[in-house]
């Protein structure tokens, strides 16, 4: 992970956040959140926008969420469905209404 986002945190960083989570660590190490120099980063490895990342930050390590009524998987897709053109749009539609019934 630590390659794949350029390097703005390290191996050690993001092994102590899956197996630990946000403030928590080993022996009394805590996991801080990214600085906002390394979200560009993390948004290329998770291929999503640096906004989506900022969210997924304060929503993990602050308890603060977005003001909607949408659920973190729509939240999460924004960025992805904002890409598609009208036909692979309309494509996903249909797959999600068929596996949502």
């Amino acid at each position: 992970m630590s390659v794949n986002c350029g390097r703005v945190r390290s191996h050690g960083w993001w092994k102590n956040l899956v197996e630990h989570g946000a403030w928590k660590g080993p022996n009394a190490t805590r996991v801080g959140p990214p600085t906002p120099e390394a979200l560009e980063g993390i948004a290329k490895l998770f291929k999503t926008s640096v906004e989506q990342v900022a969210a997924m930050v304060a929503a993990d390590w602050y308890g603060v969420y977005p003001d909607a009524d949408v659920s973190q998987w729509a939240l999460r897709l924004t960025p992805i469905l904002d890409q598609l053109d009208d036909a692979d749009a309309e494509l996903l539609d249909t797959l999600a209404r068929r596996l949502a019934s």
